[in-house]
């Protein structure tokens, strides 16, 4: 069937040069990219579930993906591929890892450090500031300390992107990044906006560069919340919408509300994969 499409296309581009040839290269330069979306990584049995897994079976996923001749990227990798063209490895994947969790720095690193592999961490720029404020580490639920952060990023291991200053909530009306009842248009994109460059700033102070890509907390939006991360330097969002993406060069919608696909506990990446 993709060699009788291919000829198909070459015959047209005989007809058609411009459109053809263009459809041609589309074709042939697409590229389908795996999401997986992690949120937390621990060894207290009880909190294992839909979003925690062991370190033991993060480890597994590591040494499948090598056996198996994939190699993790980051979401800068997949934007230059984008926008600039700059080749991806040949089995491209995206471990992401959502909320900063501590056990993002305890477990996560070292792991990635073992398997000399990258991961992107989605952090909650308010928590992130209490927790590093207070100097928490040793609660049920510890997120990320700033310190901490910028020891990953300069490893050169870990990506930081953002998951909201304050979206991460369910409180007075809010759900992510969604439009609240009731709210103009204006007074949304203003409201996101402002969020979003809190963390932004934020970032850019401590880190040095800002976060590329915004992750929608619960994968909540609403039409046009896209068009606000576009409009304040965004090049990429992630869902939480269990989806493949293909990648096209030159496409740069294509880099928007990208789907991932949940890794719990109890089946492993490789099963998951295999669907």
């Amino acid at each position: 069937m993709k060699r009788n499409c291919i000829v198909f296309l070459f015959l047209l581009a005989l007809i058609l040069p411009g459109t053809a040839q263009a459809s041609i290269s589309d074709v042939s330069d697409a590229v389908e990219v795996p999401i997986i979306m992690y949120h937390k990584i621990t060894k207290d049995g009880g909190q294992l579930g839909k979003f925690a897994i062991t370190p033991g079976e993060f480890e597994a996923d590591l040494q499948f993906l090598r056996d198996s001749g994939y190699e993790a990227v980051t979401m800068a990798d997949l934007i230059r591929f984008v926008h600039e063209g700059e080749k991806l490895p040949e089995r491209p994947i995206v471990l992401t890892f959502d909320d900063g969790y501590f056990s993002d720095y305890l477990y996560l690193f070292p792991l990635l450090k073992q398997y000399d592999t990258r991961a992107v961490s989605s952090i909650i720029g308010r928590v992130t500031d209490e927790y590093t404020a207070e100097g928490r580490e040793d609660i049920l639920y510890p997120h990320l300390l700033w310190s901490q952060i910028v020891e990953m990023v300069e490893s050169g291991l870990v990506e930081i992107q953002n998951h909201g200053y304050d979206l991460h909530c369910t409180r007075g009306g809010s759900s992510g990044a969604k439009r609240r009842r009731g709210e103009s248009e204006a007074a949304f994109a203003k409201r996101l906006s402002d969020d979003l460059m809190q963390l932004q700033v934020r970032a850019e102070d401590i880190l040095g560069t800002a976060p590329n890509t915004f992750t929608y907390p619960f994968g909540a939006k609403s039409d046009g919340t896209d068009a606000i991360l576009k409009s304040v330097g965004f090049s990429a969002s992630l869902m939480t919408e269990g989806k493949r993406n293909t990648l096209t060069p030159r496409d740069a919608d294509c880099l928007f509300s990208l789907g991932r696909i949940n890794r719990p506990h109890g089946r492993s990446l490789e099963a998951i994969l295999a669907d």
